[in-house]
């Protein structure tokens, strides 16, 4: 049986808490309402006449354990050749357009239903709280005063549930070939495609910094996705890539303060820089008292091993991005700089703790930043390297 992804999760806790009010406004069943409009504008695909259609949701709708009523309709559609689900009182709907049927063998056809019934398998899973989340987020991509973290967010949900549609086509057809061979299709518009070949290409590239997908991810990393998810591996990096403060969704928001909170509490507690001002200053980059740093110190040029939000699954440790380095080592000179008193004291402190937390571009940035002459440079550098031994 399908489960939602471990990022559908961690985004349905995270509304819960922050947005309870208006996720519970938009909770609820499956609306109506399309009926009149398909009847009037479409062609509604009876089993008598398209017996292969009906064959394959039955085959679909079994092995994906959806009880409602499934009805079939063409359109002529922009001439691409698609599917899309529309979520219904009572029913499920699954449209076609342009010449998608006539492209697609049995096996290939059910993996389509598949990926299209497996919209409904997530919409009604938990009283329909994952349908509240995809609605709230909806709505707040569609307001000009939606800050650009729920807009990440509404983009990586997006991504999640392709990626949970696509293994409902897996779950639906059966076979890894059919389905990605169905993909290929639906993308190209081709009559016949190597899925081999794709699951090939797909090994080439390093999928490792995310999809660049808007609302889907591209068509090679869900391929990817579906045959690392057979071989039981944790596809979902693909949705999050690197920690990027430039880019950041709710869940990485939360990340980055908690970064930055206990980063700040390493600097605020290292000889040279242990002042009441710079304590100050590190205080300011958390809404908790700063407390104990962690039991080791971090380092950022491997993938950093961040704590869950909101009690979900434990993410698999994330790159950091050059400008998520960057900025820390900006967070660095800050502190380095808030107290006068400290002096060279503080400036080597900081050289030494960028050294330890392989922060390498941090000497550029202090030099440009504080404007250092080359002899004062060396001398300072001379001496973090000392501190570091």
């Amino acid at each position: 049986m399908l489960s939602a992804l471990g990022y559908h999760r961690s985004v349905l806790a995270y509304v819960r808490r922050v947005d309870e009010h208006a996720w519970a406004a938009l909770r609820g069943g499956p609306v109506g309402g399309v009926g009149d409009v398909l009847l009037r504008n479409a062609y509604r695909l009876e089993e008598s006449a398209h017996p292969a259609v009906h064959q394959a949701g039955r085959r679909a709708a079994e092995a994906l354990g959806v009880d409602a009523e499934v009805e079939f309709f063409q359109v002529r559609g922009n001439g691409d050749a698609n599917a899309f689900y529309l979520h219904q009182d009572g029913k499920a709907i699954v449209v076609f357009e342009g010449s998608l049927l006539d492209q697609l063998e049995p096996g290939e056809l059910t993996a389509v239903m598949g990926h299209e019934l497996a919209h409904r398998v997530l919409w009604d899973a938990e009283d329909g709280a994952y349908l509240a989340v995809d609605r709230l987020l909806d709505a707040a991509a569609g307001d000009a005063r939606t800050p650009a973290q729920y807009l990440e967010t509404h983009r990586r949900w997006g991504l999640a549930t392709e990626l949970y549609a696509d293994r409902g086509a897996l779950t639906a057809c059966g076979d890894l070939s059919t389905t990605v061979r169905a993909l290929l299709k639906l993308q190209t518009g081709l009559s016949t495609a190597d899925p081999e070949a794709y699951l090939r290409q797909a090994d080439e590239l390093d999928l490792s910094t995310g999809s660049r997908g808007t609302t889907h991810p591209e068509g090679v990393a869900r391929a990817w996705a579906l045959k690392n998810w057979l071989a039981g591996e944790d596809v979902e990096s693909l949705i999050t890539g690197p920690l990027d403060v430039d880019a950041p969704d709710l869940l990485d928001a939360v990340v980055l303060r908690e970064l930055s909170a206990d980063f700040a509490a390493w600097i605020a507690q290292t000889d040279g820089l242990r002042t009441d001002a710079v304590a100050t200053f590190a205080a300011g980059f958390t809404d908790r008292p700063l407390g104990e740093p962690g039991t080791s110190f971090p380092r950022f040029d491997e993938p950093l091993a961040v704590r869950p939000v909101d009690g979900a699954p434990l993410p698999r440790p994330r790159p950091l991005t050059e400008a998520t380095k960057r900025y820390l080592c900006y967070l660095l000179l800050d502190l380095a700089t808030a107290d006068p008193d400290t002096g060279d004291a503080g400036l080597v402190a900081s050289l030494a703790i960028a050294r330890r937390a392989r922060l390498t571009s941090y000497d550029d940035l202090a030099d440009d930043e504080l404007g250092w002459s080359d002899k004062r440079r060396a001398k300072l550098t001379q001496a973090a390297d000392e501190v570091v031994g």
